[in-house]
């Protein structure tokens, strides 16, 4: 009777010791399994959350780029262009204020002209994280900028087609893809586009209208005597006269005339975050007469040759340089790391939940043994004692 109890106690402590082993692996295995779920769950919202969050355009941005190039203006003596002369350009970009995912940005271009300087400053609103065009906060006045880009790509853009406002002209131009390049140790899109239309700015339009009015001795500037139009096109090149002379002699004593611009725009766009690192442009204004609502171009009167200087290209790949490891990190490599550290931590869960199977499997064969053979044991012995 002593053995027989003896075999009871030791299976029911074998029973109580691997249950709280099992009860241990178990409480632990789903622990694991919540610590690593909260890292795919912690991954995914530093991926689509974090890094947007992080991308916002923020409060008191700013921004410069600044440009050189060359300024031709109109020759009276010839009605031609004149020799090319040196001139700078500057655009600020400052974020004025914020009002939940929108910004209203301040965009100011300054150009230096040898007869002084012309400054034209727009205001767009558009969204914090992508720069689309958005709503303007209640109270506030903006330029409609037709869907166009006035600041930057969203992050990650890739080198599809787009569309860029044009203020001067009120219009927006598709900028075409045309190859990849890198600068400054930046990888960069390169794009480029072209528009043409009238002068829709009367801040841009006014020096022309001035000029215009000074030549004519009368009006406004916004038309011209049948005359002087005469003795302009006698001294206009042949590539310029042919269309005026075609219509001067259907032309009312004063004639409507009109400003536009012919735009090549060029830029380099860095690959990672979208904004511009290099900019270029040429603008060419012509003057045009309006017959029967159409534009008859006349002669250039100036044209504009721009693009980025090397310092102000440096900047902005330094600055898309600190900005865009810090992006990597929290886009990439954190996000790379919880997951990996996820998987790890499954995986020991996983495992660990298998061997807690084995050892209940194991419990259940070692106590039917015990119990068997203690059956049939007992009888036996009960029945030997039982024999005189």
């Amino acid at each position: 009777m002593h053995h027989d109890r003896s075999i009871e106690m030791r299976a029911s402590q074998l029973a109580i010791e691997t249950a709280e082993s099992v009860v241990r692996q178990t409480v632990s295995t789903r622990t694991w399994v919540v610590i690593g779920i909260a890292l795919l769950i912690t991954a995914a919202l530093i991926r689509y959350v974090g890094v947007p969050f992080a991308c916002r355009l923020p409060e008191g941005f700013t921004s410069t780029q600044r440009l050189t190039g060359e300024y031709r203006a109109l020759d009276p003596s010839t009605f031609d262009l004149g020799a090319p002369s040196s001139i700078d350009a500057q655009r600020d970009t400052d974020v004025e204020r914020t009002d939940g995912s929108t910004a209203v940005i301040r965009s100011t271009t300054a150009l230096q002209l040898p007869s002084g300087p012309v400054t034209s400053v727009y205001h767009y609103a558009v969204d914090r994280t992508d720069f689309s065009q958005t709503p303007a906060p209640s109270g506030t006045k903006v330029k409609d900028q037709l869907g166009g880009m006035v600041i930057s790509r969203a992050v990650g853009a890739d080198a599809d087609s787009f569309k860029v406002y044009n203020p001067a002209l009120d219009k927006t131009q598709r900028m075409t893809f045309t190859g990849q390049s890198e600068i400054h140790g930046r990888k960069a899109y390169g794009f480029s586009g072209t528009a043409s239309g009238v002068i829709a700015d009367p801040q841009l339009a006014a020096p022309y209208q001035a000029a215009i009015a000074q030549m004519a001795k009368t009006g406004d500037g916004s038309t011209m005597p049948k005359l002087l139009l005469e003795m302009i096109a006698s001294g206009l090149p042949a590539r310029y006269s042919a269309g005026l002379n075609a219509v001067l002699p259907n032309l009312p004593d004063e004639v409507p005339i009109r400003f536009t611009i012919d735009d090549v725009t060029s830029m380099a766009l860095d690959q990672q975050l979208g904004a511009p690192i290099t900019l270029a442009a040429q603008q060419t204004t012509v003057l045009n007469v309006l017959v029967d609502f159409k534009l008859v171009p006349v002669l250039p009167l100036s044209m504009v040759s721009l693009h980025s200087t090397d310092e102000s290209a440096t900047e902005a790949a330094q600055f898309m340089n600190a900005n865009g490891w810090k992006l990597t990190v929290l886009g990439t490599y954190l996000p790379i790391t919880l997951v990996s550290a996820a998987i790890v931590i499954l995986l020991m869960a996983v495992t660990s939940r298998l061997t807690a199977r084995r050892h209940r499997r194991g419990f259940t064969a070692r106590d039917v043994g015990i119990h068997t053979r203690d059956e049939a044991h007992g009888p036996e012995h009960e029945h030997l004692e039982l024999v005189p």
